[in-house]
């Protein structure tokens, strides 16, 4: 599976055409990255080095531009501005939950909150609590105990990317060390060029808060959201395969047409 996946990555639909998405792809890869051309390595530097989430979010057309463009942040974040309209459709597609009696607080509410101050025009008061509702679901999605802090949350999110994780979780969690990066406002350390948790609650320089750092937080809290989501249906899934093997296992159990 993961011959054909680094074969896929090489798939570029600006290149090649458009063609239908293998059945097996979203085993190995995240379905929004299909016909971007961009390889694993590429995508995973795009959360590390600049805390960009790339896992459900960013349609394959935007991952195709930030891997193209210039290495430097501003770069980075010129294609996520240009690209607004785009990446704000993918975000409402994506934040709709398919259950909700499982939904541990409320995180798919505040989703629509957020979403709707962006649409509104309101980006940097949706990008606050976009970054306020993403450091829970860091806890949620990355299975660090609370009482380790951000520093759990740093090492969980740094590791070393293990190309044969077939749920590409570390993907999906590694935006999430640049944000917590060292940070002290009374020593005066200067401002991280990435997206910073401190820098944006502790201090809130409105010149950090820029379109594009906006639209980083909306999209970190949108990407986890789909992450938890994917995990919860899979834990349905799970629980009911094993209930059916335990009623197929019981002599006395009578399978229903």
């Amino acid at each position: 599976m993961l011959e054909f996946a680094h074969q896929w990555d090489l798939y570029d639909a600006s290149i090649d055409g458009q063609r239908r998405m293998p059945g097996h792809y979203s085993v190995v890869r995240y379905e929004n990255w299909w016909g971007s051309g961009a390889t694993l390595q590429q995508v995973h530097l795009l959360a590390k080095n600049h805390g960009i989430p790339v896992a459900w979010v960013p349609p394959a057309g935007v991952i195709r531009d930030l891997v193209r463009a210039d290495e430097s942040h501003e770069a980075k974040l010129a294609v996520l501005v240009a690209a607004k309209d785009e990446i704000r459709a993918a975000c409402r597609q994506r934040y709709a939950p398919d259950i909700d009696e499982a939904w541990p607080y409320d995180y798919p509410l505040s989703a629509s909150y957020v979403l709707d101050a962006w649409d509104d025009g309101h980006i940097l008061a949706a990008a606050c609590l976009a970054l306020a509702a993403a450091e829970d679901l860091m806890y949620e999605v990355s299975r660090v105990d609370r009482s380790e802090k951000y520093k759990g949350l740093k090492q969980r999110a740094g590791r070393d990317l293990l190309e044969w994780w077939p749920d590409h979780e570390q993907v999906a969690l590694a935006p999430i060390e640049p944000l917590f990066r060292t940070y002290f406002p009374e020593r005066d350390d200067p401002i991280p060029e990435n997206l910073s948790r401190h820098a944006a609650l502790h201090r809130l320089p409105l010149e950090h808060l820029s379109d594009g750092h906006c639209i980083v937080a909306i999209m970190l809290m949108i990407s986890l959201l789909r992450e938890l989501e994917q995990r919860l249906v899979q834990e349905q899934i799970d629980a009911w395969s094993e209930q059916q093997e335990y009623l197929e296992g019981d002599a006395d159990h009578e399978p229903v047409d």
